[in-house]
């Protein structure tokens, strides 16, 4: 875009129609965006000039301003200069920006889906002007990737970066697709790239940093990450979750203080933010303050619409009413959560098979379990249930599958009575030797607790 400023950069000029007088604004103090945007329109001026103007506006808080002038620039602005077809390109551009944001912000889904669509009606018409302009794809790009195309975004990105291999908006949305399809390894590389290339990146390249150090068991690194991104900015609650995390995961008294304190500073700084609200959740969940996991936990829900982070809020509920002798609401607020969680988080699940076996519903139970124990194969309570419930099975399959299960449970937990009666139970069918040795053997263990 032209410079349409005077020497003085406060100042702008708007040049008189059939004269050779200009109008001068004072751009740190504007006059009022009507009478403004009545001068653009009547002096017909040019393109370039409405949009220096409406950024101040933005800038200076006036969004209101801002989208009339932007808007009304559409058909009222001159194009008689070079290169005003980038100009109008931008215009598009930072309204659809501006339409994207809204969108973001916005919590009624109907309302949202409109911001979205005009969004989309804004890039396509600046498809049209200068479509391989990288500003143009770049705003494309993050437009795809909070829409949660990752695959049209992923593209966009690469063919930003083949035409200017350091551009840092491009490696930071790659390493953000790259971290939610887990390849943390790949995710790190963009955010270091981006730090080489800029050292002076905001706080917030080192907290995608620290996260990606921490999903690559990278403990010490991770936290230096964090305690630098705070550094940088101390408002960063991304940063503060991800330490507090850390320090709340080493178990010891102190350092849990420390990790609730900065939970605390994180809602003091943004009470809304979902991953604040469900892990204070958790933390009031071990201390047994039901009303406030449930409060929490409900604001986290309605204040999001990342599936992952409304499955962990409906499982902080479940297993809150799970506590309290709730199983209706309980089974309710587990069965939510396994509708919105990902492949990784099978902890709804369990809980949601404990409140099927409470109903006497072994097929749905198993199947929940099952989802379990495909995840985390080597669970002692997940698989030792789902060999009580498989020897119950009239299925052969199911059957040999017990038997293996409670093995596996005997093996590792070599005193478990209950595990060696169930093992006993199936064995007597087919083997009365090795049932009466397991049988044997709980007897052993019985009479030892006595003794």
């Amino acid at each position: 875009m032209a410079d349409t400023r005077t020497e003085n950069s406060r100042w702008i000029e708007i040049p008189l129609r059939d004269t050779e007088e200009v109008i001068e604004l004072d751009l740190e103090q504007l006059p009022d965006g009507e009478e403004v945007l009545n001068i653009l329109q009547h002096e017909r001026a040019q393109l370039q000039i409405w949009l220096t103007l409406g950024l101040q506006y933005y800038r200076q808080g006036q969004v209101e301003d801002f989208v009339k002038i932007f808007e009304a620039s559409r058909v009222g602005a001159a194009l008689d200069y070079r290169d005003y077809q980038k100009d109008q390109m931008q215009a598009l551009d930072t309204l659809a920006a501006h339409q994207v944001q809204l969108a973001h912000r916005e919590k009624n889904k109907d309302l949202k889906k409109e911001l979205f669509q005009e969004a989309t009606k804004l890039y396509t018409m600046a498809d049209k002007i200068l479509m391989y302009d990288l500003n143009h794809l770049l705003g494309r790009a993050v437009f795809c990737l909070l829409e949660g195309r990752m695959e049209q975004a992923d593209a966009q990105f690469n063919f930003v970066l083949v035409q200017s291999s350091n551009n840092i908006p491009a490696l930071l949305g790659k390493a953000c697709i790259l971290f939610n399809r887990k390849d943390f390894k790949g995710s790190l590389g963009f955010y270091k790239k981006a730090l080489r290339t800029n050292p002076q990146c905001p706080g917030s390249v080192r907290m995608g940093m620290g996260y990606c150090f921490a999903r690559l068991g990278f403990n010490d690194k991770a936290k230096l990450a964090f305690e630098r991104a705070l550094e940088l900015d101390p408002k960063c609650v991304s940063a503060l979750v991800g330490l507090a995390l850390m320090k709340m995961n080493q178990g010891e008294p102190e350092s849990i203080r420390k990790g609730v304190q900065l939970l605390s500073n994180a809602y003091t700084l943004d009470s809304a933010n979902p991953m604040v609200l469900n892990n204070l959740a958790n933390h009031f969940f071990f201390k047994k303050d039901y009303a406030k996991v449930q409060h929490l936990a409900l604001h986290a829900f309605h204040g999001t619409e990342n599936e992952a982070m409304r499955s962990e809020s409906c499982y902080q509920l479940a297993r809150a009413f799970h506590s309290q002798g709730d199983y209706d609401k309980a089974f309710k607020y587990y069965y939510q959560s396994t509708q919105f969680a990902s492949q990784s988080f099978v902890l709804p699940f369990f809980g949601l098979g404990q409140m099927y076996l409470e109903k006497n519903d072994s097929s749905n139970a198993g199947q929940c379990f099952d989802r379990v124990a495909k995840a985390c194969p080597k669970n002692y309570e997940t698989v030792k249930i789902l060999g009580s419930l498989h020897s119950k099975s009239k299925e052969t399959e199911k059957k040999d599958q017990a038997k293996e299960f409670l093995k596996k449970v005997t093996t590792e937990f070599p005193d478990d009575v209950e595990a060696w009666i169930e093992l006993a139970g199936i064995m007597e069918q087919s083997d009365t030797a090795a049932a009466l040795a397991a049988y044997e053997k709980a007897g052993d263990i019985l009479q030892n607790k006595v003794h």
